[in-house]
């Protein structure tokens, strides 16, 4: 009971410490969230663009175009031709009429294409190919373009490729920012327990000859370092949610122009409430680095 005592008493003291400063404990967090908020939003927007992607057909596949005066027996022949690939896994034969009729249910530009006079859409085969391998996919589609009626041939899957590297490096960069925002937080909290501490010497030199222990001296600015980081990490979130509630509003109005599905997709909630007891933690650390720090050099200075 004596310990939860003083525990409760070093929490009030900490919040009287935060009250009798708003203007300046308001300020600090303040920074300190919009410092944390920046490696949210990147790690939102970041999410956002995989989950977006996610939607998109990412397998290993080649498109092959005819062209728009190829006959019947032209595609024959040319499926013939592409099955005899020992790398192909399966052929798919999409008609023009076939393409043009999921272009029109998947896009808003029916009317365009229903007024057109000819289909401009050509027949085409969806080739699901068991290797990737860049050398190999040079000479499948040199030689399937060179048969007589293909138009074009298209490795569909290398954006995705491209794409995933970049989510890659986002990771990165987003994690490196995080570190480097989190070491800014600490410095923070750091720095200004420590001036705090320095105002109060001759409070804490008074109640140390009257019998407190470093324990005890160092417990109000512990709960106040704490009390800081997790302010500022809970406002952090909030303002991450606000970011992200607007891009979702924003890109609602541009989401019925596109057949991709644009997403903002947020932290769970237990990762922000991780997020925020992480700040909490650096917030307690720091202090407790700054106060031990300070009270040694108390002890030399005597």
């Amino acid at each position: 009971m004596r310990l939860l005592r003083l525990h409760l008493h070093a929490l009030g003291a900490a919040l009287e410490r935060i009250a009798a400063q708003p203007v300046a404990s308001l300020f600090s967090i303040l920074v300190l969230g919009a410092a944390i908020a920046l490696p949210v939003v990147a790690a939102v927007v970041l999410q956002s663009a995989m989950a977006t992607g996610a939607g998109f057909d990412t397998e290993p596949h080649v498109s092959v175009y005819l062209s728009l005066d190829a006959s019947a027996e032209d595609a024959k022949r040319v499926e013939q031709a592409i099955r005899g690939e020992p790398d192909v896994m399966a052929v798919t034969y999409v008609p023009r009429a076939q393409a043009l009729a999921e272009l029109q249910a998947s896009t808003h530009l029916a009317e365009v294409l229903a007024a057109l006079d000819t289909n401009p859409l050509p027949d085409a085969f969806t080739v699901r190919m068991r290797s990737t391998d860049p050398a190999s996919l040079a000479k499948v589609r040199t030689a399937w373009a060179a048969l007589p009626k293909v138009d074009q041939v298209a490795a569909d899957f290398e954006w995705s490729e491209r794409l995933a590297r970049w989510a890659r490096l986002g990771e990165h960069l987003v994690g490196g920012a995080g570190l480097l925002l989190a070491a800014a937080v600490v410095f923070i909290v750091a720095h200004l327990v420590r001036l705090q501490v320095l105002t109060r010497r001759e409070e804490i030199e008074v109640s140390q000859l009257i019998g407190a222990t470093s324990a005890d001296v160092r417990r109000p600015f512990l709960y106040h370092g704490a009390l800081q980081g997790l302010l500022a990490g809970a406002l952090a979130v909030a303002l991450a949610a606000a970011f992200a509630a607007w891009a979702r509003h924003e890109l609602l109005a541009l989401t019925p122009n596109y057949a991709a599905e644009l997403k903002v997709v947020f932290l769970r909630p237990a990762e922000s409430a991780l997020l925020v007891a992480a700040t909490g933690l650096l917030g307690l650390l720091a202090a407790w680095g700054a106060v031990s720090h300070q009270l040694r050099r108390f002890a030399r200075d005597r």
